[in-house]
């Protein structure tokens, strides 16, 4: 929450020293809440500090965004309708980028240094490459126009929607989950403990699958952090691509049009989208490393 609340600071402050800000007409006074008798307390002035400490104080008190510029409607209902288009996307994307990046990168740290894993590094270093908006031309060319396996014109919000988005996405973050658990499985084949199961004559499928890939999560799992507002980015240019009504492409138009408000407001959902990705970061590292269990077994 304290991430959220500084980077709710500094946006207001951004936002409201460009010529034409809109956020110095925000009002300060909410209807006679408790922050109202305290501006009243204090006899506060109208300035930009109490105006930012009055956008804080609707937002975690009340959940208020404000309201749009043109509609005048509530920006937690607006957003709130385009939410769940943007964690769809960006769920889908990142189960299918574990699902699909992580046995690939098995698979080359297993065969390392022999063809199949010389092809797939290059491969994978290719694919690294293409920016966003080439990876979705290429997906709608292929599963649109040559394979017809999805229409050209899809109707919002239904499944196969989705579909298009998601690959779009996942293919632009298996590159680096491959390669991230590629690096951090062989760091864990050459461990003792590997050598020793290997003694005892257990099958190295079964070493590698059952011991050594759960040991290389870890590292893995940190770098989620990172990589899930890399994915976010990646969601901004796939949304408006895809045309799908979600938070990235409210945002797009807001900061085309200039409404500070709905930059403000989206900004910040998608600050505490990130923080709770975050956490749920680590709730599966300490789920995955028994090490931190003891520790804090040894503590409690």
């Amino acid at each position: 929450m304290v991430i959220v609340l500084l980077i709710t600071i500094i946006m207001f402050f951004l936002l409201s020293i460009l010529p034409g800000s809109r956020i110095r007409d925000m009002p300060m006074h909410g209807g006679g809440d408790a922050l109202d008798s305290l501006f009243q307390i204090t006899n506060a002035k109208d300035s930009l500090f109490t105006k930012c400490l009055r956008y804080c104080y609707n937002i975690f008190v009340h959940f208020d965004f404000g309201r749009t510029f043109i509609t005048r409607e509530r920006m937690s209902r607006v957003i709130g309708l385009r939410v769940l288009a943007t964690v769809i996307v960006l769920v889908c994307g990142l189960i299918l980028t574990l699902a699909v990046g992580v046995p690939v990168g098995a698979y080359t740290a297993v065969r390392k240094n022999k063809a199949g894993d010389r092809i797939i590094n290059t491969l994978l270093m290719v694919i690294s490459t293409l920016p966003s908006y080439s990876v979705a031309i290429v997906v709608m060319v292929i599963f649109a126009l040559y394979l017809k396996i999805i229409p050209v014109i899809i109707i919002p919000r239904t499944p196969v929607s989705y579909i298009m988005p998601t690959l779009t996405i996942a293919i632009g973050g298996i590159s680096s989950i491959a390669r991230m658990t590629r690096a951090s499985l062989l760091g864990v084949l050459e461990q003792p403990f590997i050598t020793a199961l290997q003694a005892r004559g257990i099958r190295k499928s079964k070493i590698i699958y059952r011991h050594a890939l759960k040991n290389a999560m870890i590292p893995i799992i940190s770098f989620l952090r990172g990589f899930c507002a890399q994915l976010l980015c990646g969601t901004l240019i796939v949304e408006q691509f895809f045309s799908i009504r979600g938070v990235c492409s409210f945002l797009l138009n807001a900061v085309s049009s200039r409404n500070d408000m709905e930059i403000l407001g989206c900004t910040v959902l998608m600050t505490i989208v990130l923080a709770f990705m975050n956490i749920l970061s680590d709730i599966l590292y300490v789920i995955i490393n028994p090490l931190v269990r003891i520790r804090f077994n040894g503590y409690t």
